[in-house]
C-alpha cells in the first residue's frame, strides 16, 4: 500500500509539474502572437496577459495526453535511475503492481482533465473572446451575468448564447425612444443569420404605451442585419472549444435540420475518447522506461522520447481525425482509432517487459 501511494505520488508531481511548464511555454507563445494587437483601443499588455490566461486552461486539456507522457517518463525514469525500479522488483512487487499504482495516478490525473475540459476551459475560452471583443471596440460587449450586449441607435441587443454558424440563442431587443424610454421589447428563442438577414423563431414582440402592453408572438420572423454578423467571429467557439454536452446538444439540432454535423460530432467523440488517451499515454511509459535503454538515459533523452512520442500521436490522431471527415467514416470510429492503438501497443509492450 505504502509502494502504491509512492509510486502514485511521484507521477502526479511529475505530471502535474510537466503540465505547469508546457503550460507556461503555451501562455508565453500566445501571448507573443497577441502583441501586434496591443495599443488598439483599449487592448494593452495587461488585457493581453488576462486574455492569455483565460484561454490557458483550454491549452492545458489540449496537451493533457502528451504532458502524461512526459510527465510519467519522468517520474519512472527517475526511479529507474535511481534503482528504486529495481529494489520493488527485488522485493517481490510485480509488474503488473507497477502498472495498477501508475493507473491509480493517471485515473486522478484523468478527472483533472476532464473537470478542465467539460466546466472550466469552454466558460473561460467564451468569457476571454468577449472581453477581447470588447476591449478592441467592437461593440459587442461582456454582461455582468451570462451572455453579451450589442447597441445600435436607440436599440439594445442581449445575447445568452452564440454557437458556430452564427447561432444566436435567447436573444432579446429593447428598443428605446428618443427620450430613452423603454417602447418595445423582441423575445427570440433562436436566431440564425442567412442572406443578409436574421431569421428569427419563436419570437415575441410587447409593445409598451401610456395604454398599457400589448404582446404579439409569432412563430418566425426575419430581422434586418442590425447586428452586423462579423461582430461575432471573435465570440463563436470553436467545436474543440465546446464541452461535450455542448458539442452533443449542437450537434443533435443539426442532424434535426438535416445541416452538416460531423465536425462537431467527431469533436464530440473526440472528448469522450481524451480519458483513454491519456491513460494509453501514461500506461505506454511503463514498458519504455523498463527497457535499458530508458534506465541508462538521461532526464534530456526521456523529453525528447516523449515530445516525438506526443507530437506523432498529435499528427496521426489529426490526421485520421480528418480523414475520417474525408472519407465519411463514423466519428467515432475515427476519433477512437487513435486511442485504441496507443491502448494495445502500450498493453503489447508491457507484456514483453521481464
Amino acid at each position: 500500500m505504502i509502494i502504491d501511494r509512492y509510486i502514485a505520488r511521484v507521477i502526479l508531481n511529475g505530471t502535474l509539474m510537466t503540465l505547469m511548464v508546457f503550460g507556461a511555454l503555451f501562455a508565453f507563445m500566445d501571448f507573443v502572437r497577441n502583441l501586434d494587437a496591443i495599443g488598439t483601443h483599449n487592448y494593452g499588455a495587461p488585457q493581453a496577459l488576462l486574455y492569455v490566461l483565460l484561454n490557458l486552461p483550454q491549452r492545458l486539456y489540449q496537451i493533457f495526453p502528451s504532458s502524461m507522457l512526459v510527465g510519467g517518463l519522468l517520474s519512472l525514469g527517475s526511479l529507474a535511475s535511481n534503482s528504486e525500479l529495481v529494489v520493488m522488483r527485488a522485493a517481490g512487487i510485480s509488474i503488473s503492481r507497477i502498472i495498477r499504482s501508475t493507473l491509480q495516478a493517471g485515473f486522478m490525473l484523468v478527472v483533472i482533465a476532464v473537470l478542465l475540459g467539460e466546466f472550466v476551459a469552454p466558460v473561460a475560452v467564451s468569457k476571454a473572446k468577449s472581453m477581447r471583443a470588447q476591449w478592441l471596440d467592437q461593440r459587442v460587449m461582456l454582461g455582468y451575468g451570462q451572455g453579451i450586449w450589442s447597441k445600435d441607435g436607440n436599440s439594445f441587443v442581449h445575447i445568452g448564447n452564440v454557437l458556430p454558424d452564427i447561432q444566436l440563442r435567447d436573444v432579446s431587443v429593447y428598443d428605446l425612444n428618443q427620450q430613452r424610454e423603454l417602447v418595445r421589447t423582441t423575445h427570440a428563442d433562436q436566431v440564425q443569420y442567412r442572406d443578409d438577414q436574421w431569421y428569427m423563431t419563436g419570437v415575441v414582440h410587447s409593445h409598451i404605451s401610456e395604454k398599457g402592453i400589448l404582446t404579439m408572438r409569432n412563430q418566425h420572423e426575419t430581422w434586418p442585419a442590425m447586428v452586423r454578423p462579423e461582430l461575432f467571429d471573435v465570440l463563436v467557439l470553436e467545436p474543440d472549444d465546446m464541452s461535450a454536452s455542448e458539442l452533443l446538444e449542437y450537434s443533435g439540432y443539426l442532424n434535426e435540420n438535416d445541416l452538416e454535423s460531423d465536425k462537431y460530432r467527431l469533436a464530440f467523440w473526440v472528448k469522450v475518447f481524451t480519458p483513454l488517451t491519456c491513460m494509453g499515454m501514461l500506461l505506454l511509459t511503463i514498458p519504455l522506461v523498463l527497457t535499458s535503454t530508458a534506465r541508462t538515459g538521461g532526464v534530456g533523452q526521456r523529453i525528447m522520447v516523449g515530445v516525438l512520442i506526443g507530437v506523432g500521436f498529435f499528427v496521426f490522431n489529426r490526421a485520421v481525425n480528418q480523414l475520417g471527415i474525408i472519407y465519411g467514416l463514423y466519428p467515432v470510429l475515427s476519433a477512437g482509432l487513435p486511442s485504441i492503438l496507443v491502448i494495445i501497443a502500450a498493453v503489447y509492450l508491457a507484456k514483453r517487459v521481464r
